[in-house]
Order: C-alpha cells, then sequence, then structure tokens
C-alpha cells in the first residue's frame, strides 16, 4: 500500500512540473517514450521496515526527467541541465511534505549517464531513500 502511495504522490508532483510520467523497467525507457518533457520512475525498491503494525518502511527511490536536446549547443544544455535539477529538487522537497513521507534522504541528482532514448535527450536522474509511515 505504501508503494501505491508514494508513487501516486511522485506521479502528481511529476505532472504539475509538466512532465508526462511513465512507470517501466529502465530497459523500456527509450520505447515508452512518447513526448517530451518525459518522466521515467523505477519501480520503487523495499530496502527496510521498522515495527509491526505501525512503523515505517523504506525504499529506494529513482527519478529520471528528460528533455529534448538533439540540437542544442552546449551552453544551451548545460542550462536544461540546472533547470531540470531545480525541478527535481523541488520535487523532492515537495513530496517530503506528503502525509505518508516521514524523511527524503541520501538525495542525489546527477545528469544521466546513459541515454534513455534514441533522439539525444537530455536527461537528469535523481535517487533518494524515502521513508514512509504506515
Amino acid at each position: 500500500m505504501n508503494r501505491t502511495l508514494l508513487c501516486r504522490a511522485i506521479e502528481g508532483l511529476v505532472t504539475r512540473c509538466g512532465y508526462e510520467l511513465c512507470q517501466h523497467d529502465r530497459s523500456y525507457y527509450p520505447s515508452s517514450l512518447s513526448h517530451y518533457p518525459a518522466a521515467f520512475l523505477s519501480t520503487p525498491k523495499f530496502v527496510a521496515i521498522e515495527g509491526r503494525k505501525h512503523g515505517r518502511i523504506t525504499y529506494n527511490v529513482s527519478l529520471i526527467v528528460a528533455q529534448q536536446g538533439a540540437k542544442l549547443s552546449p551552453t544551451e544544455r548545460n542550462e536544461l541541465y540546472a533547470e531540470m535539477e531545480q525541478q527535481l529538487l523541488e520535487i523532492f522537497v515537495e513530496l517530503s511534505k506528503e502525509g505518508l513521507v516521514a524523511v527524503v534522504d541520501n538525495l542525489t541528482i546527477s545528469p544521466c549517464a546513459e541515454a534513455v532514448d534514441h533522439h539525444g535527450a537530455v536527461a537528469m536522474e535523481a535517487r533518494a531513500e524515502i521513508e514512509t509511515i504506515f
């Protein structure tokens, strides 16, 4: 249940930023992309649990945002990276304010090392440990 609520919360925040969210395995990202801007949410990975009836569940979450970048100059790409980094930071700050989220920890944001499509997209990836309350 926490996984579903967490994914819904992320979907709402990503949609508000203007991204179309795809929730697939990483290998399907190029084929699942229909238009830009796009966001890809990997299935949150269950890491730890504290408590029995009431407690916390920790998930590792990976969120990638991508925008068209095939014909951008290096300067334009860097500006787009900075913009997407700010958007990802805002998404996770807002996520930390959600009722079911106790803590967003170990947040890292960096340009994607691998291509998310076959068209030269500019992509940033955010990874975090998210503790949810149950």
